[in-house]
């Protein structure tokens, strides 16, 4: 059985291309006026910028205390941590307002991986890379934000 291809009525053609330029337009504003919040219709941005010559890189992670008395990174996975890196990235403002939200992380890590040691308290790190003529230049490592899990 072979299905027969029809054309497209006049009607037809203008209603898709008339759809097609509004995808098109609302792209082009959203990626001019839009953030990440309005993603997929606005801008995906966290890695599609430049740094000027002179200016500073800035990357950040995940540490915890255990309760067992060792200190890690954590795995900047969504099986990790319970957050992929970009997300990290996306939620600095939220975690610098509100320490609290870092509880999630712990909760999670308890959910994901009850066999492991629980956290006892979270770090939010970063660390600033200046640039020089954009090569790097030197690097500082401070911890943003701390919270003693519950």
């Amino acid at each position: 059985m072979s299905a027969q291809a029809t054309r497209l009525s006049r009607p037809g053609r203008f209603w898709r291309s008339l759809s097609a330029a509004a995808v098109i337009a609302l792209l082009l504003i959203a990626s001019a006026y839009g953030n990440d919040d309005d993603f997929p219709v606005g801008p995906m941005v966290q890695f599609a910028f430049s740094v000027p010559p002179a200016g500073e890189i800035r990357s950040h992670w995940l540490e915890a205390d255990t309760t067992t008395g060792a200190h890690i990174k954590l795995s900047m996975s969504a099986l990790g941590a319970g957050l992929k890196r970009a997300e990290v990235e996306g939620q600095m403002g939220r975690f610098v307002r509100d320490p609290s939200l870092l509880q999630g992380i712990a909760d999670a890590q308890r959910r994901l991986h009850p066999g492991q040691p629980a956290f006892s308290r979270l770090y939010v790190i970063m660390k600033v890379t200046k640039l020089d003529h954009g090569r790097p230049a030197g690097d500082t490592v401070q911890t943003v934000v701390t919270w003693n899990v519950r």
